[in-house]
Formats: structure tokens, sequence, C-alpha cells
């Protein structure tokens, strides 16, 4: 028992040395006895496990030292029996050294001491630099809808206080509010290229940015897209439709027929596979490419299919027409001579059935203004049937005849087949010889075509009998071009030797 009571006196003894310093201690530091201190107050900024020493010296000797980290005593130079934190060393000259500092060791070191001249204080301090750390809520990943609003917090630490600063997909946003250390983001979710990487960005000179992230995957309603609106077919051949879906989450996608199911079997199959997208931000996006296989095209088979893609959010179609129409009809540049009251015409057509007919439609518009202001209507030609030039192919040339001089026209034309009409062919402009002011003139002009079939029954005006006379029809297109170039060439050959 005799050992025991000794430790019990000896901390008792400690307890009451260490309530006497702190009740002894003077926190003045005034000018007076700043003069007194040969050392200067210091705050030393260092890292962890490095070793720090606080000088602490004054310009006439002292009697005594004692130090102390805000109100809790660390060493007196009186009581040397007097137990000392550890990793705290006093040297005689008075000054303070702390090996391996700690994180904990930041804060303000007092040095008092006692000499003849009187009682002074000085005041140190360690601030120990620690490199940021970071914490982001919510962690890894998120999922939220168009429309949807999220508030992502992060909160960092470190010595001195971090810097934070936000980025998605690399770009900087600015935060929605501040308190210390803690930063809110809040993003109104309104597109999905809002998806990809959140990151929470702290920093304070020490050591590298610490980071912390999460992923926002946006939910959306199906997008389809229909890489071939018009599928070009003929009975008893083999017929792929083929609609790409991209959605999240994965959407399911049936086939309809004139908005019936499609009856998968022997007669049609469905099969599916996904696009392979170097995606880093959109790695959850499920784009899929989905076809509708018709093995062999009847007569009943021909008409609209719809692709219906629907997932959680919404459900969404795309149309794809099949047919065994003609493709629409191209107009092809015709470098032959062109009169001032005639122009020769050339396109092309495509057709897995001959064509039976064509039906040419053109009139006269202002040449100095290429809007639709103040135009004639539309007059319609029945043309003859073509025979194929080159397979498939269809090239017809025509010539118009009977035209104003130094007029401007626009044309267009559609082709039939035994399953009906092409679609209008887009319109393009033409001018005939002498002065005319044609801003933007090519015969290739994509001008869009704003009328329906239905607009060009209603405007089309039968005068073909007043010009059938002044017209007249080429078939087969090698031939009709051979004539143009040659006439064109002719009378180039008579200009020059007329000038000579």
């Amino acid at each position: 028992m005799q050992p025991y009571k000794c430790s019990v006196l000896r901390c008792l003894f400690v307890a009451l040395i260490l309530g006497q310093v702190q009740a002894e201690l003077d926190f003045n530091n005034d000018l007076d006895n700043s003069q007194k201190f040969k050392s200067i107050p210091t705050t030393v900024k260092t890292y962890e496990n490095d070793t720090v020493q606080l000088p602490c010296t004054l310009r006439t000797p002292f009697r005594y030292v004692r130090w102390h980290r805000d109100d809790v005593a660390l060493v007196d130079s009186r009581h040397p029996e007097m137990p000392k934190p550890d990793r705290v060393m006093l040297w005689p000259n008075g000054s303070l050294q702390v090996a391996n500092v700690q994180a904990s060791d930041t804060g303000d070191y007092y040095c008092e001491m006692n000499s003849d001249s009187g009682h002074v204080v000085q005041q140190h301090a360690i601030e120990v630099q620690m490199a940021p750390q970071v914490r982001i809520e919510p962690s890894d990943l998120t999922e939220q809808r168009i429309g949807a609003t999220i508030e992502v917090v992060c909160e960092a630490q470190g010595v001195p206080q971090p810097l934070i600063t936000w980025r998605l997909n690399g770009n900087v946003l600015q935060p929605h509010r501040s308190s210390g250390n803690r930063q809110s983001l809040v993003l109104d979710i309104k597109s999905r290229n809002q998806a990809g990487l959140i990151e929470c960005v702290a920093s304070n000179g020490v050591g590298e940015a610490a980071v912390a992230n999460v992923y926002l995957h946006v939910l959306f309603s199906p997008e389809v897209v229909i890489p071939q609106p018009v599928v070009y077919t003929k009975l008893g051949s083999r017929a792929h439709l083929e609609c790409i879906v991209e959605a999240a989450p994965a959407a399911a996608v049936k086939w309809f027929h004139h908005g019936l199911p499609v009856a998968l079997g022997a007669h049609s199959t469905s099969h599916e596979s996904e696009l392979q997208m170097n995606r880093s931000v959109d790695h959850y996006v499920n784009a899929v490419r989905h076809t509708l296989v018709v093995k062999t095209v009847r007569n009943a088979d021909m008409g609209q299919y719809e692709c219906r893609a629907s997932n959680a959010i919404s459900l969404k179609t795309g149309s794809i027409e099949l047919t065994g129409r003609p493709m629409p009809c191209l107009f092809k540049i015709n470098p032959g001579t062109q009169s001032s009251t005639s122009h020769v015409l050339v396109w092309q057509t495509e057709s897995l059935l001959p064509i039976m007919e064509f039906k040419l439609k053109f009139r006269q518009i202002p040449s100095n203004n290429v809007t639709r202001q103040i135009r004639t209507n539309w007059t319609e030609l029945t043309i003859p049937q073509a025979q194929a030039s080159n397979g498939l192919i269809y090239i017809t040339t025509y010539t118009l005849h009977g035209l104003q001089p130094a007029s401007l026209y626009e044309v267009s034309v559609l082709a039939r087949n035994s399953f009906g009409w092409s679609d209008n062919s887009k319109i393009v402009r033409f001018a005939t010889g002498g002065e005319v002011e044609l801003p933007n003139y090519s015969t290739e002009s994509e001008l869009q075509d704003d009328l329906t079939d239905e607009d060009f029954q209603n405007e089309i005006t039968q005068r073909s009998d007043v010009l059938s006379a002044s017209m007249m029809f080429n078939s087969g297109s090698v031939y009709g071009h051979e004539v143009s170039v040659l006439i064109y060439s002719m009378c180039l050959i008579k200009l020059l030797l007329s000038i000579s």
C-alpha cells in the first residue's frame, strides 16, 4: 500500500503546482515587455513530423521561464520534477522545442519569464500545415430525371482552410451557398447533357489538391432516330426496317404496322444490337439498334410502320414507310446549250419496278425576287414512261419550249410505277437566255418545297394544249445529252469564226 500512497501524493503535488502556475500566468504583452525581449513573437508554419523551436530570450539574465499553450501549462524551469508532455523540451536559454509535431500541436504558445527587471510574457504560435481532405454527399452515383433539382454538399478540411471549386465534366461551376468549410452546389436538371462527373476540388497550397466526385446520371425518355424513314422494296424482296433508340433507363421496343402489333414469326422477325459508343459520360445510356426483318415482302406488308420505345419515363415513336413507289427524282446539271425560249431538263430516279410515267410541274417566278411573291400558277405536264438506262436507274431528258426569254422558272417532277407516285422532287430554279437578275442562281438549288401535293393540285392549270406544239420529249439520257452537247459545240464554233 505504501507505493500507492506515494503515487497519490505525487499526483496531488503536481496538481497543486500546475494550479499555482496557472493562477500566476500573466498574459500582458505590452510594448514595455516587448522591449525587454531579445526574441520576437513568431508564428511557425510547419508540417507534420517536423521539429519546431520557439525562441524566448531576454536582453538580461532571467530567474525562471515557463511555457504554456493556451491555458495549459507545459514546462516550468523551477519545477523540473513536473511531468512535461511528450515531444516537448525546454532549452537552457528559455526556448521551447516541439518534436514530431502533430495537427493537435496547432495553437498559441506563451513564454513567461521573470528577471530582475520584472515579469514578462511573449506570445508565439505553431500552425501545422495540413493537406486538404474532402468529402462529398451524395457520393459515387446519383440518378435524376429531367426536371429534378439536386443538391451536392462538399466539406473540406485542412490548414489553412482549403478553397473549394466545383467542376462538371471539367467545366467550372459556381456554388449555390457556402458556410465555413462546407459548400453546396444546386443543379436544376434541364437536359441529359448535364449528365457526367461532378467534382469537388479542395486546395490550400499544401500538397496535392483533394478531389471527391459523384456521377450524375440523367434519366430521360427514349429518343428514337430513324436512319431511313422510307424503305423502298418490291414484292418478294427482303426488307429491313431500323430504328435507333437511346434511353435511360433502357427502353423496351415494339413494332406496329398500321397501328396493329407486328406478328413475329416465320414471316417477320426482329433483333437488336447495342451500339458501341466511346462515351465516358453517357456510359450508362442504353443505345440500341432495333431491326424488323420482313423476309418476303407481300402486298399486305406495304405501308406505315411504327417503332415504339418506352421506359419508366415516357413513350416515344418513330415512323417508317415500306413502299414500292419510286424514289424521289433528282435534277441533274445539263451542260448543253439553252435558248432564250427553251430549257433542257435532266433528272434521275431509281425504281425497283418499271416507271410508267412522270409528272412535270413548272411555273414562272419574278426574276428579281426568289420569294413566293407574285408567282404564276403551276403548269403540269404528263410525260410518257422511260426505259431504265442503268439497271434500276432512270435518267430522263426533257426540253421545255415556248418559255419567256430572260425569265426565271422553278420546276419539280414526280415518277409513277405500279405502286403509285413518288414524293415530289426538290424544287430547282432555272433561267432562260438573256439578261436576268438571279441572286444565288444554281440549277441544283435546293429550295425548300413548302407545297403539299394538294397545294400543287389546287394551283395547277392545264395549259399543255397551248404548249404541246412547242414541246419536244427525248427518252434516254445518253441521246438527249449528246444532242445538247453537239448543238452547243456547233454554236460555239460558229461564234468563234464570226469573231475572227
